[in-house]
């Protein structure tokens, strides 16, 4: 009996030690931010993958959808916190979802791990919440990087006026402003007109445009725009010498449309990066999907997650606020490089990760994203103006 006993505590102990989390997800797996949703849903998964497989931490995950729909995100949030009963969650990928649970969290005070929400709204809204922690670059952050390359196409290209066609949601007009005073400070001329996310016509906007002859074409909003707003910007008559979009992500098979040619974008990361962290987590994605994303979500899902192993492993615990405080002094590489929290830059909110840092921007080649710039993580020169306006 004695023996017994022994032989089940060798088999059992490993088990009795593993810290539980059972872990809630918000994504918009329908709706505008589908594609960004999907892909930070598959880098979620990998990484409680792996940390299930690792045996100190056992992830489980609740997955519900948001779709993209601050009205569906409240009731889904709510079924997580009263009927799941978790009290970590990983999403607010939307801004203006984001927004809408700010008041939810703090109600029912989850750990909530921000993987996207840009907008400096949503930033004000979780002022003083102690267990938000925000991995995405904040608008501001978004607005220095698009900055340094509007810059360069001032100086090395010419480039004088600007047109900004912007969603009004929280994500496409927060910083808004900010993007007209520093361009004109630049020496562009601006014009910026906003537009209903999902309506899809932009006739109307992109005529006006056409009077006012810009260099650069400049959108942001989200992946269901990408195709109607380079359509139809050809059939008005529309030319500028570079299209550049800010989505969250792109729609897939955008790269296989011609209309997609010499378009430029804004992205975290891409799985041509060189780095070590990028090159093992492009190699694991391949392994367990049987292909390669480009969509920076995954990355940042991924990242998240492993985040949250690692600092649950530290605690050896699954309470959240011994969670919190490991998580809080991590420091890890990731394929967007290193890691680690601070306050953020107007101090409104306590856990911020990465920054303007982390982007780069691409062109769409010949059916590929092609870093551009800054030059020392491009791979080919910018295009501009693409042979696509030319023709």
């Amino acid at each position: 009996m004695k023996k017994l006993l022994v032989g089940l505590a060798l088999v059992l102990g490993p088990a009795l030690a593993q810290t539980q989390l059972k872990v809630g997800v918000i994504l918009p797996l329908s709706g505008p931010s589908a594609v960004a949703g999907k892909a930070a849903l598959n880098g979620i998964q990998l990484a409680a993958d792996e940390a299930n497989a690792g045996g100190k931490v056992r992830m489980e995950l609740v997955v519900v959808d948001d779709g993209t729909d601050p009205s569906k995100a409240v009731p889904a949030f709510t079924k997580l916190m009263t009927v799941d009963r978790v009290d970590i969650v990983i999403g607010g990928l939307a801004s203006g979802v984001t927004f809408a649970l700010s008041g939810p969290v703090k109600q029912y005070g989850p750990l909530f791990l921000a993987i996207g929400a840009a907008s400096s709204v949503v930033e004000q809204a979780f002022e003083g919440y102690p267990l938000f922690f925000h991995y995405h670059p904040w608008d501001y952050h978004n607005v220095a990087a698009a900055l340094q390359f509007f810059q360069y196409l001032n100086r090395e290209h010419g480039a004088k006026k600007v047109a900004i066609l912007y969603e009004d949601g929280p994500f496409g007009s927060a910083g808004i402003k900010v993007y007209q005073e520093q361009l004109k400070k630049l020496g562009y001329k601006v014009q910026a007109e906003p537009y209903k996310t999902g309506s899809g016509q932009f006739t109307p906007i992109l005529n006006r445009f056409r009077a006012f002859q810009p260099d650069i074409l400049y959108w942001i909003g989200y992946d269901v725009d990408a195709l109607p707003i380079a359509a139809q910007t050809r059939q008005v008559g529309l030319r500028p010498k570079l299209i550049y979009g800010a989505p969250p992500s792109w729609p897939i098979g955008f790269e296989k449309n011609p209309l997609s040619q010499d378009v430029a974008g804004m992205t975290a990361w891409l799985p041509t990066l060189s780095n070590l962290e990028s090159r093992r987590f492009v190699e694991a994605y391949r392994k367990k999907y049987g292909e390669v994303t480009e969509e920076y979500m995954a990355p940042m899902g991924y990242v998240i997650a492993k985040s949250l192993a690692l600092a649950a492993e530290r605690a050896g615990s699954a309470d959240k606020n011994r969670i919190a405080e490991a998580l809080a002094g991590l420091t890890m590489d990731t394929p967007f490089g290193r890691l680690s929290f601070k306050p953020s830059d107007t101090g409104k909110t306590r856990y911020q990760g990465f920054g303007p840092e982390i982007w780069l921007q691409f062109q769409y080649i010949q059916g590929t994203r092609r870093p551009v710039f800054p030059k020392e993580k491009a791979s080919v020169p910018l295009r501009y103006p693409g042979e696509y306006y030319l023709r």
